[in-house]
Formats: C-alpha cells, structure tokens, sequence
C-alpha cells in the first residue's frame, strides 16, 4: 500500500509530465498550423479555445467539490455514499452538456460578428464551430464524472497519464491531418474522436480499479446544500480568470481581426507557458500553507507570508526580464519575422506577465484562511469591469487596449482588493501598506533590471539562438543583482535565503 508521500510525489511528478507534454504539443501544433495553413487558421483555432473555455464555465467549481466531497467517505469506506455523490456527478455533467449545447448553439448567429476576418475559400465557419462544440459536450455528456475517483482516492497520477497519452495521440493524428492532407476539418475531427477515446478509457480503467463504485443512491439534502456553496465559492473565484484570458481573445478577433488574434496568442502562449511552470512552484507550497494557518500563530504565518512573497517575486521578476530579453528573438525564430509586434507592446507583455504574479501569495493565503465567501464580489466585479474597458479601449488603442484593461484590473481589483481581504479579515494587525509598498519595490527593481538588459541586448550583434542563450545569461545576471541588492535590507530576506539553502539542501556548517 502506497504511503500518502508516495502517492504526492507520483501525482506531482505525472501532474508536472502532463504540463510539459501539454506546453510542448500545443507549441508544435502552433508552428505546423502558421507553416502549413497559415495565421489565419491559428487565429481561429485560437478563438474557438476561447469560446468554449467561456462556455465551460457552467462546470467551474463542481469537480472540486464533488471531489473534496468524496475524500470523508472513501476515507471511512462509506461505499453507498460514494456511489450517490458519483451519481450526482454524473447528473450534473449530463446538465452542463445540456447548457452547453443550448448556449453554443445561441451563440451562433453571432459567430459573424466575432470573426471579422475573412475565411478562406471552401472554409465554413459555422460547420467547425460545431465539431468543436461537439467536442465540450462529449467531455462532460459521457464518462468524465469517473475521473473524480482518481483524484479522491489519491491517483490522480492515473487520470493524468490518461490525460497525457490522449493528448499525445490527438496532437500526432493533428499534425498527419495539416502536413498531410492540409485540411483543417480533419484536424478539427480529432478532437471530438479522441474526446470519446479518452472518455471510455476512464470508464473502462475507473471500473476496473474501483468496481465497487457505481452510480446509486441519493445524497442527503444537507451535504447537497454544503456542495452547492462550495461550487459557488470555487465558480467565483475561477470566474475572472476564465473571463480575463477568453474575452480578450473575442475582442480581439471581433476588432482587430484573427491574423492579429494569432499574433498575440503566439506571445500569450509563450507567457501563460512559463506562467504554468511558476504556478506549479508556489502551488508546492499550498498544503504547508494550509497546514501552517491551523497549527501556528498569525505573526508566525505572516512572517512566512512576507518571505514566502519576497522568493515568488523575486522568481517572477528574473522571468520577466528573460522574457524582455528572449520574447522577440524567439518569436521571431519560432514563426518569423511577420508574427512580430513591435518592441512597445512585446513591453507591455512583460508587464502583464509580472503583474499576474502579484496577487498569486495572497490567493494562496485565502484560500487557506477559509475567505473565499468574504471574496466573493472581486472576481465578479474584475471580469464586469475587464470586458467593459476591452470594448472601450480596443476600439482606441488596439492591442494595446485590451492588454492596458487586463493589467489595470490585475493591479487595482485583484492585486489592492485582494489583499484588502486578506489583511481585513486574517492579517488584522498587520499593515497592508507596507504590503503594497513592498510590491511597488519589487515592481521597480524589475524595471530597473529590465531598461539595463534591454538596452544591452539591443546593442548586441547576436541573433536566432545565439541571441536567446546571451540575452538570457544578462537577464539572469543582472536581473538577481539588482534584486538581491534592492531587497537585502527587508527584514524577510535573509530567512528567505536560509529557506533557499536549507530547501535544496545548503544548509551552513557550523
């Protein structure tokens, strides 16, 4: 019998797999599309991601609370409660495919609308929205709910190997689809096919692994109610992300068209790549987190907070001066010159990615503290405001609006109110200028590390991979000197280095 350690370290390491094959695939599936068919087939496989994220927010919240549902009595081996929360699970995908299909299919008249561009001859529109529509509705319509057993049970590790193997096939059957047969409807018909594949192997493997877990019986009306506040609380939080990164892909494309709609995923993806990486370093710290809250003192676990926000800033700002430094020599090597933009907003890319790490330490500490409910009005009123400001900045500005909107509601609603919760209802003696203080220090460090490196790399004669391997080396240089000098005097740093050491395994002699 596998220990809980071991069972965390399988999932971590599987969850890590599954996130690079992910990151690798869709990079190579990027590249085959803008070689072999074009950016304005990238741009609309980008909008139809979009669509059906938004669309998929009916299922937001529901798998993490049937799952956190089901660990009480799998831990007591309550085999008839399982059973009645798995049926439940299954009903209530069954509705969100339902919902999923009537809203996709009202959303049709308005396809026109926002895909502005052109389509090339012999492409019809509304027959590959459906096969992507086709394609949500499947995930949750068949086996799906099963998959929750994995995670329950502490073998998530399985669900993501499945998850992996899957991705695998459908992005070789893809790539056969556009380098061979140039056709972007086979390449669109992988996904669906692949969807039930994926769906019967969890049905098949869920069965096997755990037989005894059918879908009967019926869930008291108490857990019910518990189920329905814990789906609320997850679906407001989740909103805004969803809402964030999806509706700037339909202005886009609605204002500007989808050639520039692939233009700026191409950077999105490369930011939301190195995003997912860092994420999965401060979430290594979420259970310590939640365990720490329980057990210690507030000063003690806001001594931990402010050290524990000084190393993921300081990770943050070297990122983003490796991405000031890398972006433009490996767009342009990655698809070519004409997928450029210019310097300017390549700019305010680096500005977005720090921000959405500045908020990321006080998420975690939220959550721990239990404040979800007293958080719940944020995430509406970010994504209300996020999508207004697109509409009206797109139409002046371009690009540039859309981007100016996301980082705006990122520093004054996510990062200020956020904390504002935090500090109001758990840090009740602390300050949270001094908080904010220390975010604007952090931000100017970055920017001061990052016009050194820019304007070094700008005068170097390197370029391709050349060029990405130095410009690298002077973002990493310069980017930890001047941070490390500009926060040496924060009473948190010096047990931050010692947490370093001591977690890699450098602890001090003597």
């Amino acid at each position: 019998m596998a220990t809980r350690t071991q069972h965390a370290k399988r999932n971590i390491i599987t969850s890590i797999s599954n996130k690079l094959v992910t990151m690798f695939a869709t990079f190579i599936m990027r590249t085959i599309i803008i070689r072999y068919l074009g950016s304005i087939y990238l741009g609309l496989d980008s909008l139809f991601v979009s669509i059906l994220s938004i669309l998929s927010l009916a299922e937001l919240g529901v798998g993490s609370a049937m799952v956190f549902s089901m660990y009480k009595p799998i831990a007591e081996n309550d085999t008839p409660a399982v059973c009645a929360l798995l049926k439940l699970y299954r009903t209530i995908y069954r509705w969100i495919a339902l919902a999923m299909t009537v809203i996709g299919l009202l959303m049709v008249p308005f396809l026109h609308i926002i895909v502005k561009t052109e389509l090339p001859e012999g492409l019809n529109l509304y027959i590959l929205y459906f096969i992507n529509l086709s394609s949500s509705v499947l995930s949750y319509m068949l086996f799906a709910y099963r998959s929750s057993l994995f995670t329950a049970t502490q073998h998530f590790s399985v669900n993501n190997n499945i998850v992996t193997y899957f991705k695998i096939a459908s992005s070789v059957l893809q790539a056969a689809a556009v380098m061979i047969f140039r056709n972007y409807y086979y390449y669109c018909l992988v996904l669906p096919l692949t969807e039930l594949a994926k769906n019967y192997a969890i049905y098949i493997i869920s069965n096997k692994m755990y037989p005894q877990y059918q879908c009967e019986g019926t869930v008291p009306k108490d857990e019910l109610d518990n189920i329905k506040k814990r789906v609320a609380g997850m679906f407001l939080y989740k909103l805004s992300g969803v809402f964030r990164n999806s509706f700037d892909s339909i202005v886009l494309s609605a204002f500007l068209g989808l050639h520039i709609l692939a233009k700026y995923n191409n950077y999105f993806y490369i930011l939301n790549a190195i995003t997912g990486i860092i994420i999965l370093t401060s979430s290594s710290v979420t259970a310590s987190v939640g365990n720490s809250i329980v057990l210690e003192t507030k000063k003690k676990n806001y001594d931990d907070f402010n050290k524990i926000q000084l190393l993921y800033m300081w990770l943050m700002s070297w990122s983003t001066i490796c991405l000031l430094c890398c972006y433009q020599p490996f767009v342009k090597l990655w698809v070519g010159e004409d997928m450029l933009f210019g310097d300017g907003i390549m700019i305010i890319f680096c500005v977005y990615y720090l921000t959405m790490g500045f908020n990321r330490i006080c998420y975690i500490y939220r959550q721990a503290a239990g404040l979800w409910w007293q958080d719940r009005y944020r995430p509406v009123v970010e994504s209300v405001v996020n999508l207004a400001l697109n509409i009206i900045l797109v139409k002046y500005i371009g690009v540039v609006g859309v981007m100016f909107s996301t980082i705006f509601c990122l520093v004054t609603i996510n990062c200020i109110w956020g904390a504002h919760t935090l500090f109001k209802h758990y840090f009740t003696e602390e300050n949270m200028t001094v908080y904010l203080l220390k975010i604007g220090l952090f931000s100017v460090l970055t920017a001061v590390s990052g016009v050194i490196c820019y304007f070094i790399c700008l005068r170097l004669p390197f370029t391709g991979i050349m060029a990405i391997i130095i410009n690298l080396a002077i973002a990493t240089l310069v980017s930890n000197i001047v941070f490390a000098a500009g926060c040496s005097f924060l009473p948190e740093f010096k047990p931050a280095i010692s947490f370093v050491r001591n977690t890699v395994g450098l602890k001090r002699k003597g």
